[in-house]
């Protein structure tokens, strides 16, 4: 029932908000708009969703969840470390190539962007954690940089493609 709600809430933000603004965007602005903005929500989906509302009071523990130690779970070659740490990556090179798409933006900003999207996540879990979430979600430096890796990843892709995109437009010209 949680997803059915948080995702019914998703798409009347993007009705009510994004798709009046977009829908008369030229060309293929609103197209690659809303690629972003479902991309986005699969983020949430796969990192944070069901939304968890306070209501059970605090785990004044929570902090004792967080992993501030980069690469810790690899260094103690925990099972999974190493796909987790692709998968992060993997998760955020769509973030690094439509991000530049859509705001014109460099490199740097492409990547405090992805920085400051990822650690919006992180945080939330922690806070989910405070709130006596049942998430075994927890907060995780390694995510974050993982997930910055992935952005800048995704923008070196991006570039990639403007150079081929641009070659392709002079050649047919």
């Amino acid at each position: 029932m949680g997803y059915f709600v948080d995702f019914t809430l998703l798409f009347l933000v993007y009705i009510s908000l994004y798709y009046r603004r977009w829908r008369n965007n030229p060309g293929n602005t609103f197209i690659i708009k809303t690629i972003m903005y479902v991309y986005i929500v699969m983020v949430l989906f796969v990192t944070i969703m069901p939304f968890t509302i306070p209501l059970n009071g605090t785990n004044i523990l929570f902090m004792e969840t967080a992993n501030f130690i980069p690469f810790r779970d690899l260094m103690l070659k925990y099972d999974g470390a190493t796909r987790e740490i692709y998968l992060n990556i993997l998760m955020m090179l769509p973030f690094g190539s439509l991000y530049p798409l859509i705001k014109k933006k460099g490199l740097f900003t492409t990547i405090i962007a992805t920085l400051t999207f990822s650690f919006f996540i992180e945080c939330y879990q922690l806070i989910s954690v405070w709130w006596n979430s049942a998430s075994t979600r927890i907060f995780d430096v390694t995510d974050l940089i993982t997930n910055t890796i992935g952005g800048l990843i995704g923008y070196i892709l991006y570039l990639i493609l403007s150079l081929i995109t641009s070659n392709n437009k002079n050649n047919y010209s």
